[in-house]
């Protein structure tokens, strides 16, 4: 696969970027309590909120949808990208078990791209396009089932968030809110992954070969200590 051979110096370069965002925030204590649904991910890797964003001329990329608050993990959460990924396939060809978990529960969208763009034997056409939207330390993603019930609960909120700062709407409407997960189908792991439906919270069995939109992710870690702001 020339394009897999193309960019697998990038991963190597990019070190922890393909599981993180290494993201600035406005205030570095209390990071647990500050961090907030509906907080603005910046270009520049900075996460304000949405009063602070508007104040300042920086480049929104995503919207905080989930926040953990969990002491026991380096996971703080997770920010959905303010547009959509056009349809494309989940691999572009049957036949093939991809290597997702096919768990409907396990927040591993992550690891489950990164196996799909990896596969030696079929290409995700979904999964590569994701790797080219990394950006300022920012790695995208296809979130898994679970990641998308999370975005799915908040979606009125988020939508309005993704409005205000010129976005595009996950789309509700039936029969255009379909979008990919990056999870595989347990028993038909060859042939279809699930999409899921952003109007009604359900999901469908789907052939992997069929172009759907898919709208990426990213996580965002904590390493200890985030970078001071200039």
């Amino acid at each position: 696969m020339k394009l897999k051979r193309f960019l697998l110096p990038i991963l190597a370069w990019s070190g922890l970027l393909l599981t993180s965002c290494h993201c600035e925030h406005e205030e570095d204590d209390g990071l647990l309590s500050s961090l907030q649904v509906g907080n603005v991910v910046c270009s520049d890797g900075n996460i304000l909120s949405m009063d602070k964003f508007k104040q300042s001329d920086k480049e929104a990329v995503a919207i905080v949808f989930h926040v953990n608050r969990s002491v026991e993990t380096d996971n703080l959460g997770y920010a959905v990208y303010i547009h959509d990924m056009e349809p494309l396939a989940f691999a572009d060809s049957l036949g093939i078990d991809q290597g997702t978990s096919a768990s409907l529960t396990d927040e591993d969208g992550n690891e489950n791209t990164y196996s799909l763009f990896n596969n030696e034997e079929v290409q995700s056409p979904m999964a590569i396009k994701s790797f080219d939207l990394w950006s300022y330390g920012q790695s995208a993603y296809i979130p898994s089932v679970r990641q998308l019930y999370y975005l799915f609960s908040v979606r009125h909120q988020i939508n309005k968030c993704i409005t205000e700062v010129g976005g595009t709407p996950i789309n509700l409407n039936p029969g255009e809110c379909w979008l990919w997960s990056s999870t595989e189908v347990e028993g038909q792991k060859e042939n279809k992954a699930w999409l899921y439906s952003m109007q009604s919270g359900t999901i469908q069995e789907t052939p992997k070969d069929q172009p759907h939109k898919s709208r990426p992710v990213i996580s965002i870690q904590y390493f200890g200590k985030f970078l001071p702001k200039d």
